[in-house]
């Protein structure tokens, strides 16, 4: 299943390693030890596993989190991320009973109200989500509020609810300007609306972060022709040929090719 939602941010500790320098050489035993006791201390392990999240692997960072949650089963934030983790590799019920032991622990823990909103979302419990979104909005501390406004926009696009969804796309936009991925969201609502150049204009805005991005491309070329742009659309589509598109976009492609013949060369 893949995850469309943003997930909340996670704590970090800063792992700081010290090398000694002299011509000591601690024994084997020692070093053994301190390996040992380094692997059972839950701070490193919960830094190492937030470093992995970052790079993305988050088979080995869920290792980690495990063990820093576990060996401080107190700790709301540890749950919190080992949930996260969970989340990115699609295993979502080991990722909400997470999320709900970092709340039982800390109520108040705002990432954790969106990360389980996400989960809510993912499986349908729409009204729950939506709930849980809320009481991230009213947290007025909380550093990234644009969050839970684009995963309302996307909660609200399960609804059909278009014109809410767009409602919360362009809070979150608000909120943070250069929040690229809802530019994107918000580009398709327009287009869906006839409103092209608005469309064209958020495209471009969301190719800052997202510059090959077929889909946007093609949304791209297709906001030039409605615009009457006919030679910037061909010169798009040109583009996009070279990515090597997937299927779906390669129909949408030659739909766009067939009616750019007819108004380029047929003058239909």
């Amino acid at each position: 299943m893949k995850m469309r939602v943003v997930l909340g941010t996670f704590t970090i500790g800063l792992l700081s390693i010290s090398l000694a320098c002299g011509p000591a050489t601690p024994s084997s035993a020692k070093v053994k030890t301190t390996v040992q006791a380094e692997q059972d201390d839950p701070f490193i392990n919960h830094s190492k596993g937030v470093m992995l999240l970052h790079q993305k692997e988050y088979s080995s960072a869920a290792g980690y989190l495990k063990r820093a949650a576990e060996g401080e089963p107190d700790n709301a934030a540890y749950w919190n991320d080992f949930g996260l983790a969970m989340s990115f590799m699609g295993e979502f019920n080991v990722a909400k009973e997470s999320f709900e032991k970092a709340l039982k622990l800390h109520p108040d823990l705002t990432d954790a109200h969106n990360n389980l909103g996400m989960i809510y979302t993912e499986e349908g419990k729409l009204d729950k989500a939506l709930e849980e979104y809320g009481k991230v909005i009213k947290d007025k501390t909380y550093p990234t509020p644009y969050f839970p406004y684009f995963n309302i926009g996307l909660l609200k696009l399960k609804q059909g609810q278009k014109d809410a969804a767009q409602m919360a796309f362009e809070q979150a936009i608000h909120l943070k300007p250069d929040f690229y991925r809802a530019y994107a969201e918000l580009a398709n609502l327009y287009a869906g609306k006839g409103q092209y150049g608005d469309a064209y204009n958020a495209v471009k805005k969301a190719q800052k972060q997202f510059p090959n991005q077929p889909g946007l491309l093609l949304l791209e070329a297709r906001c030039q022709y409605q615009l009457k742009h006919y030679n910037e659309s061909r010169r798009i589509l040109t583009k996009l040929s070279l990515l090597y598109p997937g299927q779906k976009i390669r129909e949408g492609m030659d739909k766009l090719k067939n009616e750019l013949t007819k108004k380029m060369i047929l003058g239909d």
